[in-house]
């Protein structure tokens, strides 16, 4: 009997080596399938890579011409800015000029009007003047010759009238009246 139990025993090993095997013979050739769907897989999954990888330059080379563009418009800004304050800076100066300049030309005005002012005063003055120069000279005209040298004032060489001879003088309606000198002073 034991020859019996030992060949079943023989054939229970073998059958359990056989399932054993064909288990890991299934389990072997569904891991190959896999492996092969994988590997089908690869080529595909390595234009997806690849795609990625160009993606990832297009994306890195877009995100660096970002980066030069937005360096490039901080420094318009700045440029901008510089040139803001620089206008800024003229336009106070000009407005500061503008100032300057309208409170000298005030001052120019009020200085002409003043001038004005002087030269009508003056031209004034000078009618007055003359007139009474005109004033003085008739007065001197009336002073006896006597009065006229003691106040120092040339007496100029006429014909003497005569005390007999009329003075005459002439209207502006033409009348002619007559006066006699009698030769005395004020």
């Amino acid at each position: 009997m034991s020859d019996v139990n030992f060949i079943n025993a023989y054939n229970e090993v073998i059958l359990e080596n056989l399932n054993a095997i064909m288990k890991q013979n299934f389990m072997f050739q569904t891991q190959i399938r896999l492996l092969e769907e994988r590997v089908k897989l690869i080529p595909e999954m390595e234009e997806k890579l690849d795609n990625v990888e160009k993606n990832e330059t297009i994306k890195q080379e877009e995100y660096n011409r970002l980066v030069n563009e937005k360096a490039n418009l901080a420094n318009e800004v700045d440029s901008l800015k510089s040139e803001l304050n620089n206008k800024n800076l003229i336009i106070q100066n000009n407005i500061t000029s503008d100032n300057d300049k309208h409170r000298l030309q005030t001052a120019v005005n009020n200085q002409m009007k003043e001038i004005e002012g002087f030269k009508e005063t003056i031209n004034n003055l000078k009618k007055q003047q003359k007139d009474q120069q005109e004033y003085i000279t008739q007065l001197e005209d009336m002073l006896p010759n006597s009065k006229k040298k003691k106040l120092g004032i040339d007496i100029p060489e006429e014909p003497k009238p005569n005390k007999e001879e009329p003075i005459t003088l002439k209207k502006k309606d033409d009348n002619i009246q007559k006066f006699a000198s009698t030769g005395g002073t004020f």
